[in-house]
């Protein structure tokens, strides 16, 4: 069973992330993100970058639809478990394949209508440096 408290429906309100070599906190993106937390123990997060100009007309040219799909920094779905300040995401199916089938595991802090999430370390794209990425979500919709 899932923890009620962090049930709900969260808006991304920051995002920074932070390299571990050097200290360096890096936050000049801030995604376009929900994330989704049900009473029962389903989740569903999808994060996109900001200003993402939308196609041309009704039909999609590859060149539009390649730039869609690069632009989505992430989307998951599946079920979640709380274990005191840790929430494990079980990943049922993901945006990046890669994904699907694995726990992505946070830290989280509440503090009223705010949540604070922290990933383990990890990488991305072409940097190989270690970071973690802090996101601070702000509840738009309590769920029973």
């Amino acid at each position: 069973m899932a923890s009620l408290s962090i049930a709900g429906v969260w808006k991304l309100k920051a995002y920074s992330r932070r390299f571990l070599d050097t200290g360096e906190v890096r936050n000049d993106m801030l995604p376009h993100a929900y994330i989704i937390y049900t009473p029962g123990g389903h989740m569903m997060s999808v994060t996109v970058e900001e200003n993402r100009p939308p196609p041309a007309g009704a039909v999609l040219t590859d060149e539009e639809r390649i730039r869609l799909f690069t632009s989505i920094v992430s989307a998951y779905a599946g079920t979640y478990t709380v274990e005191g300040d840790t929430v494990t995401h079980d990943v049922e199916m993901s945006w990046n394949e890669a994904w699907t089938g694995t726990r992505q595991v946070r830290r989280f802090h509440l503090d009223g209508d705010t949540m604070t999430l922290e990933t383990t370390p990890r990488t991305a794209g072409t940097d190989s440096r270690e970071f973690i990425n802090t996101l601070t979500w702000e509840r738009v919709e309590a769920l029973p």
